[in-house]
Protein backbone atom coordinates (compact mmCIF):
# COMPACT_ATOMS: atom_id res chain seq x y z
CA UNK A 1 0.00 0.00 0.00
CA UNK A 2 1.56 3.51 -0.62
CA UNK A 3 0.38 6.62 0.67
CA UNK A 4 1.18 10.13 -0.08
CA UNK A 5 0.78 13.09 1.64
CA UNK A 6 -0.30 16.63 0.41
CA UNK A 7 -0.25 19.74 2.61
CA UNK A 8 -1.77 22.94 2.11
CA UNK A 9 -3.48 26.02 3.54
CA UNK A 10 -5.83 28.20 4.10
CA UNK A 11 -6.98 31.11 5.49
CA UNK A 12 -10.82 31.40 6.54
CA UNK A 13 -13.12 32.70 9.13
CA UNK A 14 -16.15 31.07 10.97
CA UNK A 15 -18.15 30.78 13.74
CA UNK A 16 -20.10 27.89 15.53
CA UNK A 17 -23.87 29.43 16.77
CA UNK A 18 -24.83 27.72 20.01
CA UNK A 19 -21.35 27.26 21.06
CA UNK A 20 -21.00 27.95 24.45
CA UNK A 21 -17.75 29.67 23.87
CA UNK A 22 -15.75 32.22 22.24
CA UNK A 23 -16.07 29.71 19.33
CA UNK A 24 -19.51 31.10 18.89
CA UNK A 25 -18.35 34.60 17.74
CA UNK A 26 -16.60 35.41 14.30
CA UNK A 27 -13.10 34.46 14.39
CA UNK A 28 -10.91 33.21 11.86
CA UNK A 29 -7.99 30.58 11.32
CA UNK A 30 -4.75 29.75 9.54
CA UNK A 31 -5.70 26.32 8.83
CA UNK A 32 -3.11 23.48 7.52
CA UNK A 33 -4.60 20.61 6.11
CA UNK A 34 -2.70 17.19 5.35
CA UNK A 35 -4.17 15.06 2.70
CA UNK A 36 -4.06 11.41 2.33
CA UNK A 37 -4.53 9.49 -0.53
CA UNK A 38 -3.58 5.55 -1.06
CA UNK A 39 -3.54 2.76 -3.19
CA UNK A 40 -1.75 -0.53 -4.23
CA UNK A 41 -1.29 0.09 -8.19
CA UNK A 42 1.03 2.34 -9.70
CA UNK A 43 0.70 4.02 -13.14
CA UNK A 44 3.44 3.01 -16.14
CA UNK A 45 5.96 5.52 -14.66
CA UNK A 46 5.94 4.37 -10.82
CA UNK A 47 3.32 7.03 -9.65
CA UNK A 48 0.31 6.59 -7.51
CA UNK A 49 -0.58 9.91 -8.07
CA UNK A 50 1.04 13.15 -9.36
CA UNK A 51 1.59 15.40 -6.54
CA UNK A 52 1.26 18.41 -8.58
CA UNK A 53 -2.04 17.36 -9.62
CA UNK A 54 -3.02 17.08 -5.74
CA UNK A 55 -2.12 20.38 -5.24
CA UNK A 56 -4.27 21.90 -8.16
CA UNK A 57 -7.27 20.08 -6.84
CA UNK A 58 -6.63 21.35 -3.39
CA UNK A 59 -5.90 24.78 -4.57
CA UNK A 60 -8.79 24.64 -6.54
CA UNK A 61 -11.77 24.47 -4.12
CA UNK A 62 -10.01 25.29 -0.18
CA UNK A 63 -12.15 27.94 0.44
CA UNK A 64 -9.30 30.61 0.83
CA UNK A 65 -10.42 34.10 2.21
CA UNK A 66 -13.88 33.08 2.83
CA UNK A 67 -16.32 33.36 5.56
CA UNK A 68 -16.88 29.45 6.06
CA UNK A 69 -20.37 29.32 7.24
CA UNK A 70 -21.56 31.51 4.11
CA UNK A 71 -20.44 28.29 1.52
CA UNK A 72 -20.89 25.08 3.80
CA UNK A 73 -24.68 24.42 5.15
CA UNK A 74 -23.86 22.63 8.05
CA UNK A 75 -22.01 23.87 11.68
CA UNK A 76 -18.35 24.86 10.42
CA UNK A 77 -16.75 22.61 13.36
CA UNK A 78 -13.23 21.29 12.73
CA UNK A 79 -15.03 18.04 12.32
CA UNK A 80 -17.52 18.83 9.54
CA UNK A 81 -14.98 21.08 7.55
CA UNK A 82 -12.95 18.32 7.46
CA UNK A 83 -15.39 15.06 6.50
CA UNK A 84 -16.77 18.05 3.96
CA UNK A 85 -13.10 18.37 2.21
CA UNK A 86 -12.91 14.55 2.20
CA UNK A 87 -16.02 14.24 0.33
CA UNK A 88 -14.50 17.10 -1.87
CA UNK A 89 -11.72 14.71 -3.29
CA UNK A 90 -13.64 11.85 -3.22
CA UNK A 91 -16.10 13.55 -5.37
CA UNK A 92 -13.47 14.20 -7.84
CA UNK A 93 -12.34 10.25 -8.30
CA UNK A 94 -9.32 10.91 -6.32
CA UNK A 95 -8.34 7.59 -3.57
CA UNK A 96 -8.43 9.71 -0.30
CA UNK A 97 -8.04 7.85 2.78
CA UNK A 98 -7.48 10.72 5.51
CA UNK A 99 -7.97 14.28 5.81
CA UNK A 100 -6.56 16.41 9.16
CA UNK A 101 -7.35 20.03 9.51
CA UNK A 102 -5.77 21.76 12.28
CA UNK A 103 -6.94 24.97 12.96
CA UNK A 104 -4.04 25.82 15.51
CA UNK A 105 -0.86 24.47 16.17
CA UNK A 106 -2.22 22.06 18.88
CA UNK A 107 -5.40 22.14 17.67
CA UNK A 108 -6.89 19.91 15.20
CA UNK A 109 -9.39 16.93 13.75
CA UNK A 110 -8.58 13.78 11.36
CA UNK A 111 -11.02 12.30 9.40
CA UNK A 112 -11.64 8.92 7.68
CA UNK A 113 -14.43 7.09 6.34
CA UNK A 114 -13.48 3.97 8.65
Amino acid sequence: MYTLIVKATFEAAHCIPGHKGKCARLHGHSYRLEAEFSGTELDSIGMLCDFTDLKAVLNDFLPDHTYLNDIMPFSTTAENVSRWIFEQLESRGLPVTAITLWETEKNGCRYTKS
